[in-house]
C-alpha cells in the first residue's frame, strides 16, 4: 500500500482469496459518504509488488502515476514441480544480497507504469453517489477508462526499487535492473531509454555490488543510490569444525549525476560524491521521499533554504536499527543559473563528521526482542516491530513507534498547536523531546496486531497508520489525529482507538 501526499487517496496492490487474479486498486481515504471506497481498479497479469505512486502531470493532465514491478515464468517448464511454481507468490530475501535466494525457474521482470487522471478520480467521488449501488456503477461504466498505460519495461535481469521524478519538465521512471545498473524510461509519447551502470570503487572492484535503493533529485540532476558491496570469499576460522566466517559488509551512499536522456552507451559512470562504511548483512534500505513541492525554494537568491531532510533506514545483523540523514543546505553558487532562486542541495559529504571522519549517524538495539520495519517520513516516520524468529510474510506486530528527524525539531503543528492552547490549558504546554518513542496504544489493538499483519502503510501528513490483515478483507485504521494532545514523551491522548470505517475488499 501507498497512501500519497496529503492523504486523500491510497493505491494498493490487492489479489481474490484465491490468489489467481490480481490487480491495483486506488482508494479514496475521505470520502464524503463512505469514508474509505474503492474507486478505480485496473488487473494485472500477476502481483504487482516494489509499488510506487506519485502526483505528476502527463500530457497537460493532474494524474497519479503508478510504477511497479511483476514477475512471470519464461519458456516450456518439463519438470512437473518447477511447472506450478507461482511467480507470484514466490518471495525471496530482498534487500540482502547474501540471503537472496534464486528463483526454480527463469523469470521474466516487467516493469509498467500507468496513470489515472484526478478528475477521473473525482468525477467517480462524487458525494452524489453511493459507492457500490447501482448507480455509481453505472456512471462508472459510462465513463472512459480512467487507466493509462504509459510504458512497459521487459528483462530477464531483475528488476529492484523503483522511483518516479519530473526530470527537465518530463516524467520519467527509473528502475533498478540486475546488480548495478538503473534505467530511466521518459513517459511521454515515444520517450528513450537510458541505461546508466554505476561505476565501482576502485579499492573494492573485485567485491558484489549490488544497488539497493535509489532516489532522484531532480532540482540538483542527481540521483541518490545505496548500494550494499559483500565478499562472498571465505575467511579462515580459529576453529577448523565450524563453517568459514564471512567479512564485514560494506554499505555506500553515493550520488550520481542523471545521465542525458537516451544516453546508453557510456560503460559506466562515476560518482560526484561517495561514502562507504561498514555495514553487517544491511538490509530493508528504506529512503524518505522529499514531496517536490518541498524542495521549490525561495522566489529569490536571498530567500532562506526550508526543507525536508532524506533520511536512510537500514536494519543490521542483530535486529539494529540504523538511521543516516542528508540534511539540505543552500544550493553552491556555481549550481544557480543567474536570478534563479535558492533551491536546497542534499550532499553525502555533510554526513562525516570532520573532526573523526564518523557516521552522523543514530541507531537502537533490541536484538533478540524485536525486529523493526520501517514506513519512512519525511520529518516523522513510522516504525513497527516484529519477533526476530517470525519471518512470514504476515508477522505479528508487538510494538509501534514514532521516529522524529531530530530531539530538537519542534513541528510547524506543535508550534501552532501551542499558540492556540496556551490561554486554554491548565499546565504547561511540552513539546515533545524524544527522538524515539513507543505508541501506548489500546491493547485490544495491540492484540490484534500481534495475531499477524499483511501490510503497513503511513499517512505522514495527517498522522494515521493503514493496516491489513492476513485473515480479512478489511483496511484498517489507526488516527492518530483522534488523538490531539502530544506529551513530552511522543505518547497521545487519549490513547488512539481502530477506526470504525472499514472496507470490505
Amino acid at each position: 500500500m501507498v497512501v500519497l501526499p496529503g492523504g486523500r487517496y491510497m493505491v494498493a496492490s490487492v489479489s481474490n482469496w484465491a490468489k489467481n487474479f490480481y490487480s491495483l486498486c486506488v482508494f479514496a481515504l475521505d470520502h464524503r459518504v463512505g469514508g474509505i471506497v474503492a474507486l478505480a481498479e485496473t488487473p494485472v497479469k500477476q502481483k504487482a509488488y516494489n509499488l510506487r505512486a506519485k502526483y505528476m502531470t502527463v500530457d497537460g493532465n493532474p494524474s497519479i502515476v503508478i510504477a511497479y514491478v511483476r514477475r512471470k515464468k519464461v519458456g516450456r517448464i518439463s519438470n512437473e514441480s518447477s511447472r506450478n511454481v507461482d511467480p507470484s507468490i514466490y518471495h525471496e530475501v530482498r534487500n540482502n544480497p547474501r540471503l537472496k535466494i534464486d528463483p526454480p525457474v527463469p523469470f521474466q521482470y516487467v516493469c509498467s507504469c500507468v496513470q489515472i487522471s484526478l478528475d477521473a478520480l473525482d468525477a467517480l467521488a462524487d458525494p452524489r453517489l453511493d459507492p457500490g449501488s447501482r448507480e455509481f456503477f453505472e456512471f462508472a461504466r459510462s465513463q472512459p477508462p480512467p487507466f493509462r498505460l504509459l510504458s512497459v519495461l521487459r528483462s530477464s535481469s531483475e528488476f529492484g526499487m523503483i522511483d518516479l521524478a519530473i526530470i527537465d519538465d518530463i516524467p520519467t521512471l527509473a528502475v533498478v535492473k540486475g546488480l548495478e545498473t538503473i534505467v530511466f524510461k521518459q513517459l511521454t509519447g515515444m520517450g528513450p531509454i537510458t541505461t546508466m551502470v554505476c561505476a565501482r570503487e576502485e579499492m573494492n572492484s573485485a567485491l558484489i555490488y549490488r544497488i539497493c535503493n535509489i532516489r532522484i533529485l531532480p532540482h540538483q540532476g542527481e540521483i541518490l543510490v545505496i548500494r550494499a558491496i559483500t565478499d562472498m570469499t571465505p575467511t579462515a576460522t580459529s576453529d577448523p569444525r565450524g563453517p568459514p566466517s564471512k567479512p564485514p559488509g560494506l554499505l555506500t551512499v553515493a550520488m550520481f549525476a542523471i545521465p542525458a536522456a537516451g544516453d546508453s552507451e557510456t560503460p559506466s559512470h562515476t560518482s560526484i560524491s561517495l561514502v562507504s562504511f561498514r555495514a553487517d548483512d544491511a538490509e530493508d534500505i528504506q529512503i524518505s521521499a522529499p514531496h517536490d513541492y518541498d524542495l521549490l525554494g525561495g522566489k529569490s537568491p536571498s530567500d532562506p533554504v526550508v526543507a525536508p531532510p532524506i533520511n536512510i533506514f537500514y536494519r543490521k545483523s542483530g535486529c539494529r536499527l540504523r538511521y543516516i540523514t542528508l540534511k539540505p543546505v543552500p544550493m553552491p553558487s556555481w549550481l544557480l543559473r543567474p536570478g534563479q532562486p535558492q533551491r536546497p542541495y542534499y550532499s553525502v559529504q555533510d554526513t562525516l563528521n570532520d573532526d573523526d571522519q564518523l557516521l552522523f549517524c543514530e541507531e537502537y538495539a533490541w536484538y533478540s526482542t524485536c525486529r523493526l520495519f520501517v514506513c519512512p517520513g519525511s520529518y516523522r516516520t513510522l516504525l513497527y516491530g516484529a519477533s526476530p524468529e517470525d519471518r512470514t510474510d504476515s508477522p505479528g506486530v508487538n510494538s509501534i513507534y514514532s521516529h522524529l528527524v531530530d530531539p530538537h525539531f519542534i513541528d510547524e503543528y506543535s508550534v501552532r498547536r501551542h499558540e492556540l492552547l496556551r490561554g486554554i490549558l491548565r499546565e504547561a504546554y511540552e513539546h515533545r523531546s524524544q527522538v524515539l518513542a513507543k505508541f501506548d496504544l489500546c491493547p485490544d489493538l495491540y492484540d490484534d496486531l500481534r495475531r499477524g499483519v499483511k501490510d503497513m502503510a503511513w499517512d505522514e501528513s495527517i498522522g494515521r497508520i493503514f493496516y491489513v490483515k492476513p485473515d480479512d478483507a478489511h483496511i484498517h485504521v489507526v488516527d492518530l489525529a483522534y488523538a490531539p494532545s502530544q506529551t513530552a514523551d511522543g505518547q497521545r491522548c487519549p490513547l488512539p482507538l481502530a477506526d470504525q470505517r472499514m472496507l470490505d475488499l
